[in-house]
């Protein structure tokens, strides 16, 4: 009775000191673990010789789950058994983690000043990791081995009893880490990365004094109204509790509805060769394909049904797409404000941060020059599921729901990666609860619930499928994706470089949260932390889940921006922790206000970030702010009108502004396509079309064309890029037997080795069944043929052969005009010209004059592809891309006899160079290795 009297007293004086410290110190000593066991994995990987694409995937699954749940379970263990060997192995974790993380510091500051300095990182950030494992197992060792060691760490920490020194230090060193490591880059002018948005780019150039000077006031502010809407709610808590809860809910609508107005794009930005992965089988599906039958999608059947339903409201293009995909980021978004406001008190400050970090992701992809929306697989359409899950079970405490229940119906239908990352957020979930319980009889029935409640996806597919086609969806068909989309194909996968360590903090984040809950369950009545632990396994440890699956991304595919895919879950985490420190801080408590200090110091950084490149004048985004302000698009009538016109701009295959877009030589095949088409075959729902690969040499063409003619292919194709990828889906498409009748139209390119294998595989079925006739209009990049089946009558309206060998002529001396008075300028102002690459911009401010035709945006190009230049003292570099190769044998020698043009060769090797000039018989020989390069070498 005594005890539970003076318990409230306990806990008071608990909340006056930093005694906290003392319940998250087993989570400080399992991260401080964790790092040391990810460095033992680094060297063992690299004496191993380990791949490193699987060294890369053993690493980050055994950073976010081995490691911290066996290193808690260590410690906690060691803590009941041994209170003073607990305290002293808590000491050596996060000392030695403090050591770790300061010689890595210093080993990338020698690197920064080195001459080769990634090659000095490399080997002295490896022989830095090696010694402090080695030092650590010593210390480890000697412990064990020596109770007089053992004896002088415990007098050493009895009289330094306060965690607050280490675990101070532990967070410095960390953010010291951050900092320094955030991106290797030796002899780097601004010494990292994240300073380099300050500082002008060039003379005169971005960002300009005032323009830093409003961001910078911008984030002030923002940071300012978060922290006086925490000691806002603060108050409201203490005085009139009713009135604060109703205030936090009007703020929830105001920040959802900012969330999801002030997001939109209005530049209906989209990138056409990742949107065609599900506008293509939404095309098909449009023209009578069925969904897993015939029609298939890498990110799965959720992505095309979103894009078809779009498609059934709008016509077929890649705007209306983007406004597709754009619903499902901004459902995101909102799903992300509703998630962040219930996992924590203080609600409104939360939804307000949440806005800022939305800021921050949006500008932060490609380093603030890319566009989230320009590929649908970014955020929303990928991972939308799998966050309705999350904010499912931390809606309420029941444990089964009906909004579980959609979310698991929903993430079964949507993609096989939608359905195993919301399987491990139901079951996890489930599974914590009852392991902390000790309910394991329930266990085994909510995991049984759970399954079912999975399965219904997709059952329902399943059902719906074999009524609608009389087939079972071919779902081993779909998985076939994965043999080219995984972490270690050497596909789709970039292994890691180890000079980009930004992501460290994502880590932490789940390192320290998946060591919390799974402590709840170890030690479910004794822990500190069981007062929250609803908090823990509802909030936080979904949150965790959806930041490790968004973060796989990353460690699959190692291109440093895609890391800000798991930024908003990494929010979740994030927001709450610093909200409570900072009310910790607010109550006077010392190292949470240093904690604190920190986190500001961060949202503070990523807000002038976000507001210099979100708002400048050439921003990657057109959102309302910018809309109202540049354009007097203020009113909905005028917004509306700015979408159709964009999306007639795109309909009629004109240029725009987007740098996205489709190439111009590409536009203007698809264009020439779409002409032949609709004169030749206008009422026809199919058309065979054979036009191949784009400037990206993606195979696309095809689908693009028949999309804006509203037909679709004679056989059942999808996406012809992603088709080629999976056997069984190239085969199904081969082996259906598409019978042309005599008279059907057949588009192809006039350069048959731009085809890929499927469509020369279809080409030479043709060949075989009958004859291709031209037609009158052909192109010189296009022809049209009628089908003459083999064994036919002669159509009475014989198709007229029609030779253009003189107009590709005629079109091959535009080109070869335009290079060689490119070549004249580039000598003129060769002495204005610096020494390395040169992009147009640089040959704008050295006064080139560039002929119109080799620029596309602010990009050079030439032909079909991009041309790059290098000048080297007195010689310049220029190299072709997709240089043409049904008139290539009459360009080399022109090209070879252009004024100042000394050496040329088909490869980027310099012992494959020929003199200039360049004879017809050399040339024919050159030609037929059909290699698509071409460099030039001129003497300036």
């Amino acid at each position: 009775m005594k005890a539970d009297v003076q318990e409230p007293y306990r806990e008071a004086a608990r909340h006056r000191s930093s005694s906290w410290l003392d319940d998250v110190a087993p989570l400080l000593s399992s991260a401080a673990l964790t790092l040391l066991g990810i460095l033992v994995a680094i060297v063992l990987g690299d004496l191993l010789a380990i791949d490193s694409r699987q060294r890369t995937i053993l690493i980050f699954f055994a950073g976010i789950l081995v490691l911290p749940v066996s290193t808690v379970t260590l410690q906690y263990w060691l803590d009941r058994r041994w209170p003073g060997v607990g305290r002293s192995f808590e000491a050596l974790n996060v000392w030695c983690a403090v050591a770790a993380l300061t010689s890595l510091v210093l080993v990338a500051l020698a690197a920064w000043a080195a001459r080769n300095g990634v090659t000095f990182w490399y080997r002295a950030g490896m022989h830095a990791a090696r010694i402090v494992v080695f030092v650590y197992a010593a210390l480890l060792l000697a412990a064990c081995l020596s109770d007089k060691v053992l004896d002088q760490a415990r007098s050493i920490i009895a009289r330094a009893s306060s965690r607050a020194v280490p675990s101070v230090a532990l967070v410095l060193a960390f953010a010291a880490a951050v900092i320094v490591l955030f991106r290797i880059g030796p002899g780097h002018r601004h010494f990292s990365p994240l300073f380099d948005f300050v500082f002008r780019t060039l003379p005169g150039g971005f960002p300009d004094r005032s323009s830093l000077l409003l961001a910078i006031f911008t984030a002030v502010l923002l940071v300012t109204v978060g922290a006086c809407l925490l000691m806002l709610e603060r108050h409201l808590a203490a005085t009139q509790p009713a009135q604060l809860r109703l205030t936090q809910r009007v703020a929830l609508v105001c920040a959802l509805v900012a969330s999801t107005v002030l997001s939109f794009d209005f530049s209906l930005a989209g990138d056409p060769f990742h949107y065609m992965t599900v506008m293509g089988p939404a095309l098909h599906l449009l023209h009578g394909g069925t969904l897993m039958v015939d029609t298939f999608s890498q990110y799965g059947p959720g992505p095309v049904l979103v894009t078809y339903l779009a498609f059934r409201l709008g016509p077929p293009s890649f705007a209306v797409a983007s406004i597709a995909i754009q619903l499902c980021n901004l459902l995101f978004y909102a799903l992300f404000i509703t998630a962040l406001w219930r996992s924590t008190m203080t609600r409104m400050s939360a939804a307000w941060f949440g806005l800022v970090f939305i800021l921050f992701w949006m500008s932060a992809w490609d380093g603030g020059q890319g566009n989230v929306n320009v590929a649908p697989s970014v955020l929303g359409a990928r991972y939308l599921p799998i966050l309705l899950m999350a904010v499912a079970i931390g809606a309420r405490d029941a444990r089964h729901s009906a909004l579980i229940f959609l979310a698991a119906f929903l993430s079964g239908l949507w993609s096989i990666e939608a359905f195993v990352g919301a399987f491990v957020l139901y079951s996890g979930s489930l599974a914590l609860r009852n392991l902390r319980d000790r309910s394991y009889a329930r266990l085994a029935k909510d995991l049984a619930i759970a399954a079912v409640a999975m399965m219904s996806g997709p059952a329902a597919l399943s059902v719906g499928t074999l009524l609608a086609a009389g087939s079972w969806p071919a779902f081993d068909v779909y998985l076939g994706f994965l043999s080219s989309y995984n972490p270690i194909g050497q596909f789709w996968s970039v292994p890691f470089d180890a000079t980009f360590w930004g992501w460290i903090p994502i880590l932490g984040g789940v390192v320290i949260a998946v060591a919390g809950c799974w402590l709840l369950v170890i030690d479910n009545k004794r822990s500190a932390l069981v007062a929250t632990s609803d908090t823990w396994l509802r909030h936080a440890l979904p949150a965790a889940i959806l930041t490790a699956i968004t973060g796989s991304y990353f460690a699959a595919r190692s291109v440093d921006y895609t890391v800000a895919i798991a930024l908003l879950p990494f929010a979740l985490l994030f927001i709450p922790t610093a909200l409570w420190l900072a009310g910790r801080a607010l109550d006077g408590d010392r190292v949470a206000g240093i904690l604190t200090a920190l986190a500001t110091v961060a949202v503070l950084w990523a807000s002038i970030f976000s507001c210099l490149y979100m708002f400048r004048i050439d921003s990657p985004y057109s959102l309302l702010p910018g809309e109202c302000r540049h354009h007097d698009r203020c009113t909905p009538t005028a917004l509306y009108t700015a979408l159709r016109e964009k999306m007639d701009r795109e309909l009629a295959l004109r240029s725009t502004d987007n740098p996205w877009s489709l190439d111009d030589y590409d536009r203007a095949i698809v264009a020439d396509a779409k002409h032949l088409i609709e004169r030749y075959a206008a009422n026809s729902p199919k058309v065979t079309v054979l036009l191949g690969e784009g400037a990206n040499t993606w195979q696309m063409l095809s689908d693009i064309a028949l999309m804006y003619v509203s037909k679709w292919h004679t056989s059942p194709r999808s996406f012809t890029f992603s088709d080629e990828l999976v056997p069984a889906i190239y085969a199904r498409i081969l082996a259906t037997d598409v019978m042309l009748a005599t008279g059907d139209l057949v588009v192809r390119r006039r350069d048959e080795a731009s085809l890929g294998s499927l469509e020369k595989a279809i080409l030479e079925r043709l060949r075989a069944r009958g004859s291709l006739c031209e037609l009158r209009g052909s192109t010189p990049e296009v022809i049209a043929y009628r089908f003459e089946k083999t064994g036919d009558p002669q159509s009475p309206e014989a198709c007229h052969q029609h030779q253009i060998d003189d107009e590709a002529a005629e079109r091959s001396t535009a080109p070869l005009q335009d290079i060689g008075s490119f070549i004249d300028a580039l000598r003129t102002a060769g002495h204005a010209l610096p020494d390395g690459p040169l992009d147009y911009p640089t040959l704008e401010r050295a006064g080139v004059a560039v002929p119109p035709n080799l620029i596309a945006g602010r990009r050079l190009v030439s032909f079909s592809g991009p041309m790059l230049l290098q000048k080297r003292q007195s010689l310049l570099t220029i190299d072709l891309y997709w240089f043409p190769k049904t008139t290539c044998q009459q360009l080399l020698p022109a090209i070879s006899q252009l004024a100042g043009v000394a050496r040329m060769a088909i490869t980027a090797t310099s012992a494959d160079e020929q003199d200039a000039p360049i004879s017809q018989d050399r040339a024919k020989l050159l030609c037929a290795a059909e290699r698509r390069f071409l460099r030039i070498t001129a003497a300036l």
